[in-house]
């Protein structure tokens, strides 16, 4: 039988402690309201398989989204997967070169990473918070939301973007990228609105986005106020370049950036370990605002 001890009570404070903290993870709602799980906006991939309910990862497959990869890095849907509650999402070099006519100009594709959207838009009001472990190669990429869009409106707000492993090509105003948390809200070019205007804001971390697992945090508080949260602490603000009031959707993506260009031998992307070049996504959580009397 076990034999209770006052080092054994203090060890089991602080590990429902540590529980406690994990979880609460959302800032202090306004008075009067309590902060309420979106289900179909959140995840913690426990499953064997990705729930298409909820989720695409078909970068052609989604009802509204439709993007395959800034060359050389193509989405593959087969690169996503789960597996001991994560979602997983591998880069590689791909069995042969693809090249697609998708766009103004044929591309070529050597490399591949993956992007998972969710299938449900979400909307002004909402706190977002994903933990995830960024993968060692020269690929990136992270948390984001984007909308649909029309002719003269089309938003994005990046939560968090970063890099695995610096590139010796990388560009200089990159080279804290492996190590940071960076945010945009960016009006993007649409027909009617030919220059695209983007705001942001950045913090250096001490440790590589590769090292652990961080979670990254964004309260779209309103339609003029962008809020970001690191490990469950407020990192800074992001006034949008115009108000984001549309709905949009959720996303994750590994991809190519041409600011960390992967070397001509693949670098990373092909010599790491399968465990190296793999990005780990623990879960997704969205939260809504609601009457504390709900």
């Amino acid at each position: 039988m076990f034999k209770s001890s006052p080092f054994a009570a203090v060890a089991i404070a602080l590990l429902v402690l540590c529980h406690c903290n994990e979880c609460a993870a959302q800032p202090e709602p306004p008075t009067g309201k309590n902060w309420q799980l979106v289900p179909e906006l959140s995840d913690e991939f426990d499953g064997d398989s990705l729930d298409t309910k909820k989720w695409s990862a078909d970068p052609e497959g989604h009802p509204a989204l439709d993007w395959i990869g800034r060359p050389p890095g193509l989405f593959l849907e087969r690169a996503v997967r789960l597996r001991d509650g994560m979602m997983e999402i591998l880069v590689g070099k791909l069995p042969k070169p693809v090249v697609s006519n998708k766009y103004k100009e044929p591309a070529t594709y050597l490399y591949h990473g993956g992007i998972v959207r969710a299938v449900v838009p979400t909307s002004v009001g909402h706190y977002y918070e994903c933990r995830m472990k960024m993968n060692k190669t020269e690929m990136g990429g992270g948390f984001w939301i984007m909308s649909r869009g029309t002719p003269g409106k089309k938003h994005e707000i990046d939560i968090t973007e970063s890099v695995g492993h610096l590139s010796e090509k990388s560009q200089a105003w990159a080279k804290h990228w492996d190590a940071i948390m960076h945010s945009n809200a960016i009006r993007r070019t649409t027909p009617l609105n030919p220059e695209a205007e983007q705001h942001q804001n950045a913090k250096h971390l001490e440790e590589k986005n590769s090292d652990r697992f961080f979670r990254y945090a964004c309260w779209w508080e309103s339609p003029k106020e962008l809020k970001f949260y690191l490990d469950g602490e407020y990192v800074y603000s992001i006034e949008p370049p115009v108000d984001f009031d549309q709905e949009m959707f959720l996303q994750l993506s590994i991809e190519c950036y041409d600011w960390n260009p992967i070397p001509d031998d693949g670098g990373l992307v092909v010599s790491a370990t399968v465990q190296d070049r793999t990005t780990l996504i623990d879960y997704v959580r969205t939260y809504k605002l609601v009457d504390a009397n709900q």
